[in-house]
């Protein structure tokens, strides 16, 4: 049985699991000659490296200490790469790490202060080997190691891995019937960004490992005439059932159950509840169960028993979204009409380009269901934001990336949509059916178009009402 008892209060909502260095330096390679001489090669000023086509691995990744950490105490990341690598990047707990070693063996040191949040310590690892192939960017270890930041129990597992159900799900199937297994009196599977429950099937039930579990909404979800709504419709989240209370999950595996303890928490339908159908938001109990029919990798299915039938929901896992990475800009242009960038037009310019702090900006999207700006202190600025005029500035709030809000990518309506008050992609100024002329004009979501997702290349637009805007990202490895 795999239990989960901690309160969420200790855990860090919002954390970003994540982020990648801007890119990685080509200077101070060590290379070793291929005559095995001792001599190191220390200039690499006149190397130009052929791509070999094969990228690189880390075939060990550990952190130290395995355990508890307090401020003060220095965390330590060794990592060994599948052949030689130029400098890696690595950053812990969001904040750049010292990194040393040569070839193939690394090392990232980073000391604990007391800004680091409780829980446990984050760390991602980008790397390319010396002919220029990126690897996949690494953010687990291969021995199931971790470094967590407070008590034990509290803020900090008992035991080691905490089971399956770690992370962001989406539902992609509801039915009832009157027996188990049976939806005959109704079904219905997601609807895509233009159906009628789109705003059910985004929802978010994210699953912490800190044993947390929270509800996550955006501006609008599914609700009905027992929550006070004049008809079953899209329209704000209402109390307890809005994700704003403290939760909890335990599943276990031997039982086959999944228990949400925390009023208002749910999965599916908030209404349904543990022998009944819920006529009041007042009603919703401290705590639902329900039953695991099935759950392999990232597809879930459960069951609840309501007393005159039941209730069938099937999830799918989106951490694993082709969407979750490091993105930074790329291109970016506006015209008349969706695809045309006639008006005007940019790439990226470049750690000296007038505008290399726009182009070095990262949007994190987390496989957690977060995302967050990121501009390391400055970056392009305009006069409807303050600025005397257009350069590179100190990022202005909300666009600051001061807060982390929610993404989701809707692979069949082809959208991607970010839910949080002052996050974008590319301009700040530019949402959906208009350019901002102040600051405090920023919506709480705004969508975009995927015109292509290939790997590690995106292309979105946005129509703001005057014109098209499109953005070419790439995602940082």
């Amino acid at each position: 049985m795999q239990r989960q008892i901690f309160n969420s209060d200790h855990g860090r909502p919002g954390n970003i699991a994540g982020r990648f260095g801007a890119f990685l330096a080509m200077g101070g390679l060590l290379l070793l000659s291929a005559c095995e001489s001792k001599d190191v090669v220390t200039d690499t000023s006149q190397l130009e490296p052929t791509r070999d086509g094969v990228p690189p691995t880390l075939t060990t990744v550990t952190v130290q200490p395995d355990g508890l950490v307090e401020v003060g105490d220095s965390v330590r990341i060794d990592f060994v790469a599948s052949e030689a690598l130029l400098t890696p990047v690595v950053y812990i707990n969001n904040v750049r790490a010292e990194v040393t070693g040569n070839v193939l063996s690394w090392r990232a040191v980073r000391e604990i202060t007391d800004t680091d949040p409780l829980g446990d310590v984050t760390f991602s690892i980008s790397y390319q080997d010396v002919s220029g192939e990126l690897g996949q960017a690494v953010t687990t270890t291969t021995n199931d190691s971790v470094a967590c930041i407070g008590e034990e129990g509290v803020d900090c597992p008992l035991s080691g891995d905490l089971g399956p159900l770690e992370g962001s799900w989406q539902l992609d199937f509801a039915g009832v019937g009157p027996n188990a297994g049976d939806t005959s009196w109704f079904s219905i599977a997601d609807t895509g960004i233009d159906g009628e429950r789109h705003c059910w099937f985004n929802d978010t039930y994210q699953f912490g490992r800190d044993g947390s579990f929270s509800n996550i909404q955006g501006d609008e979800t599914w609700v009905e005439p027992w929550q006070g709504a004049m008809a079953e419709a899209c329209d704000a989240p209402v109390a307890p059932h809005d994700g704003s209370n403290n939760a909890l999950f335990e599943y276990d595996e031997e039982a086959a159950t999944l228990k949400l303890t925390g009023i208002g928490a749910y999965i599916g339908l908030a209404k349904v509840v543990n022998g009944a159908e819920l006529a009041d938001p007042s009603e919703a109990p401290e705590s639902v169960t329900y039953e695991v029919v099935e759950l392999i990798g990232d597809s879930l299915t459960i069951r609840i028993d309501y007393g005159g039938g039941w209730w069938e929901y099937r999830l799918s896992r989106i951490s694993n979204s082709p969407i979750v990475g490091n993105w930074k800009l790329d291109f970016a242009g506006v015209g008349p009409n969706a695809g045309d960038t006639s008006w005007f037009s940019i790439s990226d310019t470049g750690p000296t380009g007038e505008r290399a702090c726009w182009f070095d900006d990262i949007y994190h999207v987390a496989d957690d269901g977060s995302f967050q700006n990121f501009q390391e202190g400055e970056t392009w600025v305009e006069p409807w934001q303050g600025a005397m005029a257009e350069s590179c500035g100190a990022p202005v709030a909300p666009h600051d990336g001061s807060s982390a809000g929610g993404w989701l990518y809707d692979e069949g309506g082809a959208t991607t949509t970010l839910d949080g008050v002052g996050l974008y992609l590319g301009l700040a100024k530019v949402v959906n059916g208009a350019e901002l002329a102040d600051p405090s004009e920023a919506p709480e979501s705004v969508s975009y178009e995927v015109v292509e997702l290939i790997g590690g290349s995106l292309t979105i637009r946005i129509d703001y009402g005057g014109g098209w805007w499109q953005y070419e990202l790439v995602k940082e490895e």
